[in-house]
């Protein structure tokens, strides 16, 4: 069966209010911020634009508010190239949306306020849309819905990617049933203490890769049979905002995973493509071509 897309993301969509501090805050202190704009956002939904940019065949599936901000978020799809068949405007509700304060240095700190739309089940349409992928990338948002998901995803012969965020509500043993049936998973730094980079080993699975975020320094990989990780560090830039360069790796991992890449070499395509990202300002700004990733590699 030919699949219709290479690249589905599921959930993990918002639209972004970025402001300007001059430092991140810390408790008890008043800051001066300026608002730089309202921006496409959402960690998985931008890495579905990434890989649009990348060339390959996206869809995206997920909820939005009957609201401006959900049309906002449509339309940005549409003109990068993602197939919304996926997408439900839910009347009577808000669109989701992050506070994203950025510094002049390129760090930042992004605030989640709660929607119900992040609880929704997914539709028939929706699922059907999976089915169509040959790579789902999601998020573990709690086991029965991650389950279903990954169910389709198989059956139409994909593979299943995994963005751990920080404040994913899965946790412990559910969390880590997720992450052994996932061809893929992403996670962050702050999952050190916890996991350990060298405790990597005893969680991949056979055809997984897992990758560990290591900051603003590089990333940790790691594939099934190998007896430690290896690291890729960062390519030097000069880094204006690092908002969407996760999300912009991930995508382009995914991407040479789906074109039979090693890990390595898909670390070092992934690292180079969130080493142009994090020259521009805005989550989607300046996302990459495959012909500029190449040619940065040169």
């Amino acid at each position: 069966m030919t699949l219709r897309y290479d690249f589905v993301g599921v959930g993990g969509l918002a639209y972004d209010l970025v402001l300007r501090v001059e430092s991140l805050p810390i408790a008890d202190e008043k800051y001066m911020a300026r608002l730089i704009g309202k921006f496409p956002g959402g960690f998985i939904a931008n890495a579905t634009c990434a890989a649009a940019h990348l060339g390959l065949r996206t869809g995206y599936a997920g909820w939005v508010g009957a609201d401006t901000e959900g049309d906002m978020l449509h339309n940005d799809f549409v003109q990068r190239g993602v197939d919304p068949a996926g997408l439900v405007h839910v009347a009577g509700h808000s669109t989701p949306f992050t506070v994203v304060l950025s510094e002049p240095g390129g760090q930042r700190a992004i605030l989640i306020p709660h929607s119900p739309l992040f609880e929704l089940p997914l539709t028939n349409p929706q699922l059907a849309l999976v089915e169509q992928a040959r790579a789902v990338l999601t998020f573990p948002r709690d086991l029965e819905w991650f389950s279903k998901l990954r169910r389709y995803t198989l059956q139409g012969g994909g593979i299943i990617a995994l963005d751990i965020e920080n404040t994913v509500p899965m946790q412990g043993h559910a969390l880590r049933q997720a992450i052994r049936l996932s061809e893929i998973v992403f996670l962050k730094h702050s999952s050190l203490p916890e996991i350990g980079i060298y405790a990597l080993p005893d969680l991949v699975s056979p055809g997984q890769w897992l990758t560990l975020s290591s900051g603003s320094s590089g990333v940790y990989g790691i594939a099934h049979g190998m007896l430690s990780p290896v690291f890729q560090p960062v390519l030097p830039v000069d880094a204006v905002d690092t908002t969407g360069a996760g999300d912009c790796f991930h995508a382009a991992l995914i991407t040479a995973r789906l074109e039979g890449a090693t890990l390595v070499e898909g670390l070092r395509f992934a690292t180079a493509a969130a080493a142009l990202k994090v020259q521009h300002r805005g989550p989607r700004t300046g996302l990459p071509t495959r012909a500029e990733v190449e040619a940065m590699l040169a």
